[in-house]
């Protein structure tokens, strides 16, 4: 029978067939249980061990037991035989959110990791190629990996979800929201499995060592969020990324929601449960849809963008109304208080950027292909140009003037709020300074990338993320060091200069006059050399084409 049904499944997915064939042996499906019971094992133990006991009744503070407050003790009550009265509906509590910590953080991260070790071990053996020659669609092989690569952390996970239902129904929570803890994790890990394809994909420059750097990424967010937590303070704008995040929909017997506080555009959302699941169910599936996107392009070329130009206008129009509207409207007044929101806003639109570059930034055998038509059109009808069209929604065109529109967008978004602020105009044409300072440095590093993807080298890739990352950090250090009386007017130059001009507006009009005229001599600068090479790479294609002609 079993073996039936097996056969049935790889009928409806071959590539899923495929996985569990390597995977579903009997000593890794042991090993899995084993791994799982051990875990449940030291759980129960460990909080076992903080149980109460006759001999130790007196806490700090109020434990797993029953009582009354002593003299700044809390004494623990004990029935007529001298036992502790054992409030077990706080201890069911407090295992099943550890319980449900371990589960959410093992399903993102542990299959995170294994999905990107996958691909790369696919493509150090060069079978991913083979794969991608196989009669199936993108989404049936990528689906086929998300359902066959973790499947021993599937069954892991399954073995423990009994233990972890009835911790939950013993601490008085409804089996309805334990269902639906179920089902937002289903749709989140889904989510993150998708982007953990994407960058398996597009990160085997990293030479192996991806599943160790995405995971670790994600990590560090997880790890940030926890930081932000422990201050008991996050800014509305990160707490709208916290609507992706598993672990914020924990339940708990006590009715504590992490997202009261959470407005969009000034409707309390949070107010709601279900109205901020299905919001935060929402910003998933969308996120989600984009992911696939990029994912059917880099599994089926190669050598093309992972978003066209028209996707990319709509994610940044979804991302800047998503986090535009979280931040703060219900309050404007108080956004002028330590300028934190605005900070954040850019904060968050700072990493789409960092993504819509490497999202957009096609490479120079698609741009030679690029440059050489532009080349024999330009001969073939003088005077007509298609160039600014091919530009904005072109496929294989450079990326400057789609960022650039990108970046409009994010301003356009982000100047409706400080309009709404109720502050003085000065504050607000502060704002709008540091945003011009944004666009330009956007569309510098959009040029740069551009101009370092044209380069011959075979590692032209992993020498323009280095690059571009030593542009963002490296001056920063050095202008610090070398001008540390005038710090502040030498950070202009630098990724920081829009976070500096909020925070502070000690600079002179002339400096910040100079510092812009800076950045758009810096900007015409690459867009010349870029214009030179495309150029030369579309003389020389028409050459190479008509000698093999």
């Amino acid at each position: 029978m079993m073996g039936n049904m097996i056969s049935g499944l790889g009928e409806l997915n071959p590539q899923f067939l495929r996985e569990i064939k390597g995977r579903l042996k009997t000593r890794n499906v042991l090993l899995a249980l084993f791994i799982s019971f051990l875990v449940q094992l030291m759980l129960f133990i460990y909080y076992q061990a903080e149980l109460p006991t006759k001999e130790s009744i007196y806490y700090s503070l109020p434990g797993y037991c029953q009582g009354e407050w002593i003299n700044s003790e809390f004494k623990c009550a004990v029935d007529q035989y001298g036992k502790v009265i054992i409030n077990w509906r706080a201890w069911h509590d407090d295992v099943f959110s550890s319980l449900s910590l371990i589960i959410v953080f093992a399903l993102v991260l542990v299959g995170v990791y294994l999905l990107i070790d996958d691909l790369a071990r696919e493509t150090s053996r060069d079978t991913l190629g083979f794969i991608r020659l196989a009669p199936q669609s993108p989404q049936s092989i990528l689906v086929g990996k998300i359902l066959g690569v973790p499947i021993n952390l599937y069954i892991a996970i399954l073995f423990a979800i009994p233990w972890h239902l009835w911790l939950g129904l013993n601490a008085q929570i409804s089996l309805e929201q334990i269902l639906i803890f179920y089902g937002i994790s289903l749709v989140f890990t889904i989510f993150y499995y998708s982007g953990a394809l994407l960058f398996g994909l597009i990160a085997s420059w990293l030479g192996g060592v991806q599943s160790w750097v995405g995971t670790g990424l994600l990590i560090a967010i997880f790890l940030f969020y926890k930081v932000i937590d422990s201050r008991n303070f996050i800014p509305y704008t990160l707490m709208a990324l916290q609507l992706i995040m598993p672990q914020y929909f924990i339940p708990n017997s006590s009715g504590d929601f992490s997202f009261r506080n959470f407005h969009w555009f000034g409707i309390s959302l949070g107010n709601n449960v279900a109205m901020t699941i299905s919001f935060s169910l929402l910003i998933s599936i969308v996120g989600t849809y984009f992911l696939w996107q990029s994912l059917k392009r880099c599994y089926s070329l190669c050598h093309t963008t992972m978003l066209s130009k028209q996707q990319s206008y709509l994610l940044t129009s979804s991302f800047t109304i998503l986090t535009v509207g979280a931040a703060g409207w219900q309050d404007l007044t108080y956004l002028n208080k330590d300028n934190i929101e605005i900070l954040m806003l850019m904060f968050a639109n700072f990493w789409l950027f960092l993504y819509l570059i490497a999202a957009l930034t096609p490479h120079r055998q698609t741009i030679q292909e690029w440059a050489r038509y532009q080349h024999v059109y330009s001969h073939t009808y003088p005077g007509k140009h298609k160039s600014i069209k091919d530009l904005i929604w072109g496929e294989k065109s450079p990326n400057i003037l789609a960022i650039a529109i990108n970046a409009i967008i994010y301003v356009i978004g982000s100047s409706i709020l400080i309009l709404a602020l109720s502050e003085p105009i000065l504050y607000k044409l502060n704002i709008f300074l540091a945003l011009t300072f944004a666009f330009t440095l956007i569309i510098i590093h959009a040029a740069l990338a551009q101009l370092l993807l044209l380069m011959k080298n075979g590692q032209r890739l992993l020498w323009t993320n280095v690059i571009l990352a030593a542009v963002m950090i490296v001056p920063v250090v050095l202008l610090t060091m070398l001008f540390p009386d005038s710090a502040h007017t030498s950070l202009l130059f630098s990724v920081f200069a829009p976070g500096l001009l909020i925070i502070s507006s000690e600079t002179a009009a002339i400096t910040n006059a100079i510092a812009i005229m800076g950045h758009i001599a810096i900007f015409g600068l690459l867009l010349w050399q870029i214009k030179r090479q495309l150029k030369t790479l579309g003389e020389s294609g028409t050459k190479a084409l008509l000698k093999s002609s």
